[in-house]
Order: structure tokens, then sequence, then C-alpha cells
């Protein structure tokens, strides 16, 4: 991996290419120069620079580039220490690399040295064909040793070539072992959220910004926090800006110390939560603005580890996880306990069969839940045939991107059913009601204005309905020559009946692992000029919902 080369005050930079032939490459640590001498320390204590450079085609290093990692430095006194005018005495002075780094087998690299001091203050120890070894009269140097190519530069970008002398230096390399090499990586516990964030709610829901509600004569307290990810018995910390009111405060006729800090949860729903205070309300009302804070977990249904690696010749890269189940919000699902050894598609789409959790710190140290375990653990297991070799991955740049599907089936009147979630934090809204209800997976569809009226409409969608999940198509009208909004008219339910005049597919079909083309009709209703559809869905468990495509509607005289 190479970076851009940003050229700083570097006078007379050397530089000394080589290759290394060992098949599918090495991983580099560092390289070994000796010094003949060093400025004193009475003189400018400007330091030592190398780097590795690429080697062009045209066979000198790289102006531009560099191999990231590997830009690093010894002081003046560091090599004053090693540096002796005999090379027997001379010590090496080493360059460890910020991270190690892969060289290509067969390709020619460039270790370049650099320093801003003056001339003639750095001198390093070569040898040079044809002229006696050091620290003898007798012996000369009869072959090249190393097959690169010595540089001389002024500029560290226009560079001439000396054939016949080389930089006395050393290469170092890691060795790795073939298999068994596991990295493990845990995920940070999700961040406090601030609960005034409520703008993609209030633009489906006619809920305050406030996001604490009180009944009058009641100590239970009702939190708007949509996708929380809590459960009934989990403990959630409220906080407060310094905006906000404390736990000096009276807030409502309850403390502050009763509404801040950390809480058992009694109930939750797709909204929120509620806890219950020591005290009741005085008055039923909605206080907190934008400034109160939770804490929250992240629900994973689906996930993408986002990880940059590299897998050079001869070696192999694999992940793994060992997560932690949630309950849906309609669902029945066992929460807290462990998958362990679950295969991970490196960047790439991973969805769950079951719902899985980043839990907070407080789920993750309860005794009863994880004890102290760490909720979610990333494992790269590398290997590798050639020992001086080894995949690697950029721990920097590897983050979890989660996405939980926002899905319930929610309670209503008369319903005797299992499997459905009740509403606690707000009251149960039908899906008739024209500023929406409380069902949180939705779609709407733009508002059609018609050239002519008409006073039909057909719905055609290609959909996928599984087991436990459900879907209802809804319409709403605005009659011709009214003056009334369309937004302020309630919605109608098509028939999911055969049964005529308006007829339906939808009980034929029942559930389909594949897309079906479902068909609504409404027909001889009261003649419109504009209209608009919507889709709720509705599942027990969250990783299991209707998938739609290719929505058409059709509206006819």
């Amino acid at each position: 991996m190479t970076g851009t080369l940003k050229l700083t005050k570097q006078e007379n930079p050397i530089a000394q290419s080589f290759r290394v032939t060992e098949p599918g490459g090495s991983v580099l640590t560092g390289v070994g120069l000796f010094f003949a001498t060093a400025p004193t320390s009475a003189q400018l204590q400007q330091p030592v620079f190398v780097e590795l450079r690429p080697v062009t085609e045209s066979g000198v290093p790289s102006a531009t580039r560099f191999l990231q990692g590997s830009r690093v430095k010894a002081s003046a006194a560091t090599v004053r220490a090693a540096a002796s005018t005999t090379f027997s005495n001379s010590t090496e002075v080493k360059f460890t690399f910020r991270e190690p780094i892969y060289v290509e087998n067969n390709t020619e690299y460039a270790i370049v040295v650099s320093t801003s001091a003056k001339v003639g203050r750095y001198k390093l120890w070569v040898g040079t064909q044809g002229e006696h070894l050091a620290n003898s009269t007798t012996k000369l140097v009869t072959k090249d040793l190393n097959s690169g190519v010595m540089y001389q530069s002024s500029n560290g970008t226009a560079w001439n070539k000396d054939q016949f002398t080389d930089l006395a230096f050393k290469v170092y390399r890691a060795v790795f072992n073939a298999t068994g090499n596991t990295a493990y990586f845990t995920a940070e516990n999700p961040p406090v959220k601030a609960l005034g964030e409520n703008e993609f709610t209030e633009r489906l829901h006619r809920y305050p910004a406030d996001p604490i509600r009180m009944v009058a004569g009641s100590p239970k307290v009702r939190v708007l926090h949509p996708a929380h990810g809590f459960l009934i018995g989990d403990k959630v910390t409220l906080s407060t800006d310094s905006a906000g009111f404390d736990s000096g405060d009276t807030i409502n006729g309850i403390a502050g110390a009763q509404l801040l800090g950390t809480k058992t949860i009694d109930s939750a729903d797709a909204w929120g939560y509620t806890f219950t205070a020591g005290s009741n309300a005085t008055l039923t009302k909605n206080v907190g603005g934008t400034s109160v804070y939770a804490t929250e977990q992240y629900q994973l249904d689906e996930f993408v580890l986002s990880a940059p690696y590299e897998t050079p010749p001869y070696t192999s890269i694999e992940a793994g996880g060992d997560f932690t189940t949630i309950q849906s919000i309609a669902g029945n699902e066992t929460a807290y306990t462990r998958s362990t050894d679950v295969a991970i598609t490196l960047n790439g789409i991973n969805k769950f069969i079951h719902p899985h959790v980043i839990a907070s710190s407080a789920q993750e140290n309860e005794p009863t839940k994880l004890n102290g375990d760490p909720s979610t653990i990333v494992k790269f297991i590398m290997n590798t045939s050639s020992k001086y070799v080894a995949p690697y991955v950029n721990a920097n740049g590897a983050s979890i991107k989660t996405h939980t599907n926002f899905i319930d089936y929610q309670d209503s009147d008369g319903y005797t059913g299992s499997n459905r979630n009740l509403m606690t934090t707000f009251d149960y809204i039908s899906e008739t009601e024209a500023s929406g209800g409380t069902s949180p997976a939705r779609y709407l569809t733009d508002i059609f204005t018609l050239e002519e009226t008409a006073s039909s409409i057909r719905v055609l969608v290609d959909a996928i309905k599984p087991d436990g999940t459900d879907f209802k198509i809804w319409y709403r009208t605005r009659q011709a020559g009214s003056s009334t909004r369309i937004a302020d008219t309630e919605w109608t339910q098509f028939s999911t009946t055969v049964n005529p005049p308006n007829t339906s597919n939808y009980s034929q079909i029942g559930t389909t692992e594949m897309f079906r083309q479902f068909e609504f009709n409404v027909f001889d209703i009261a003649d419109f000029d504009k209209y608009q559809i919507k889709i709720t869905m509705h599942s027990t468990k969250s990783t299991n919902v209707p998938e739609f495509k290719n929505l058409r509607t059709i509206a006819t005289a």
C-alpha cells in the first residue's frame, strides 16, 4: 500500500534498491544502516529519515510515492553513538517501521535516506567493486552482493545511478506461524443518543419534541426513544446536558434524581419504553426538550463488516464472530444468549436468522445476562503457507454497519391471539387516522393528482410474504371539488378477500418465499381527483419481513 509523498527540505538524499526473491513476497519490519560519521554534539542535531519507495519503470525511486508506515527517523544522538570511522566498530542503526509492510517478490523497492543536515555531517558505509574491503589493504570487493543499485540525488526527485556501489544495509522481515493466527476485536458499546432527535418520527406522527411523558397521578414515566433496542428488565441510563434539568430539580412533582441515572425498564415498544419513578406526576405533560440523552442498543438484523484487508499469495483470511441474541418487538425469541463462530462475509451483507444486538455496557455487565463479556466479538482467522508473508487487516479502518428492521405486530382492540406487542409509550393509534397510526414499518406514495376524476383504484405489487409476516394496503382520496386537504383525510384499507365487489388475491396467495403479484381493488367510490397509497408491514420477527418491488397503481372512472 503506497501513499503520496509530500517532499520537505531533504537535501542530498541517497537510496539503495533491493528486491525480495522469496515466492509470495515478504513482510518487512525495518532496515538497518551503518554510519561512518555523524554530527558532533556542538553541531545542529537534524535527524536522519528513512522510508521505502517503489522503483519506477524507468529504474529510479519514485518521486511521489512511498510505502505507508515505512517513514521513520533516528536522532543525531542515536546515530552518533553507533557511528565509527572503522567499519568493524560501527554499530548498526535499526530503523523499525511503524507497521509491518508487505513487498511483492521480484519487485524493486528503494531504501531512501535523507536529512536536512549539511553535506558531510552524516556518512554511510558503502562497498564499491574494485576497491578495498573495509579495514583491509589487500582484499578487494570483487562481486556485487546485492542485485540492487545505489542512487544519489540533490533533491529527492532526480537520481544518478552508481552501478558498482551498494550501501551496507540489512532488511528485516517477519516470520509467521502457518495456521492458528486469530485476531479478536470487540464492538464498542453504542454511544448515548440525544432524545430530541425525533425529526423522522415527527414526520409520521404528531408526537411532541419533549421525549419524557408523565401522566397525572402516576409514577410511570414514558420515554420516546425509537428503535432503542431494549427489552423489559433491561437497564437504561438517562442524562441531560447543561441546558437541561438536573438531579436537584423537581419536574412536574417528580425529583430530577428519580428521572436521571440508571433505570430498569418496565415495558417497551417500537417507539420507547417506561420506568417507574418514586413519586407521582402532578400534571399530564411532556418534558425534557432537546437536553435529554439516553444509552441505547443496536439491534442486528443485518450487518456489514467493513474491513480493509490484503491477502498476498499463499495466504487466506476468514472472518467469524460471536454474537448475542435479542428479542423482536413482537417476538418471543430468547434474549442474551450466545451465537458462537458465526461465519461472516467481509465487506458484504450478512443476514441473521434471529435478531442479535450490540448491547450497552449495563447489559454486558449484568450477571444474569452477559456477566461482563462483550456482546459482539469479531474474529479474523489468518493462514499462510509461506512463513515470510501473511494476510493483514487494517484495524483502524474496520467498522460494523448495522441494519435494523423497524417493524412490529401491534395489538389492537379485540385481538385475542399471541405474539403481538402492546403499545405502552403511547396509546395505540389505528392506521385509519389521517395523521397515521403507530405502526413503525410503513411506506407512503406521493399524492397522485388526476387530470380527470376517477371512481376506482387498482393496486398491483410484487411481494414476498414470509410466514409470521403480514402487510396491508391502504388508500385515501380527495373528492372532486372538495377543499379538504388529502393529508386531513382518513385512510381506508383495501379488501384482502376474493369477495366482490372489492376483490383481492391476498388471501389466496398466503405465505410465499418468492416474489408473487398481489392485487387489490376498490370500485364505485365517490369521484376523486387526488389519491394516495400506503403500505403497512408487520412481523413477529424483525429478521423476517415482507419485501416489495414493482408497485403499480391505476385510477379509473
